[in-house]
């Protein structure tokens, strides 16, 4: 089992939205903290004002467990209408990696 990267990228729906976008982000470092195989996970912001999030995992499957788990949560649906509030959804990039 090799490690295992999920690296994001989106521009925010408006540029003042740079703080909500900080909030939300410390509220999900603090949930994935839990999670079973998780690593770490960090945020950036480039000079375009494209937002990064690399998360690191023990394994692809810990990712995809940890994902199952937020997809069945009753509160998916409101918490992705809210990152959809804050981050252009047709923006977004994800790309996944084992790392070897």
């Amino acid at each position: 089992m090799s490690e295992y990267f999920v690296i994001v990228s989106f521009e925010l729906n408006s540029k003042d939205l740079l703080e909500d976008w900080k909030t939300l982000s410390k509220e999900i470092d603090e949930d994935i903290a839990k999670a079973d195989g998780f690593i770490s996970r960090d945020s950036g912001i480039d000079e375009n004002k494209r937002i990064y999030c690399l998360i690191k995992w023990q394994s692809k499957a810990h990712h995809q467990s940890f994902r199952q788990q937020l997809e069945a949560r009753e509160s998916w649906p409101k918490n992705m209408e809210r990152f959809g509030a804050i981050a252009n959804m047709s923006t977004m990039t994800p790309n996944n990696l084992e790392v070897f």
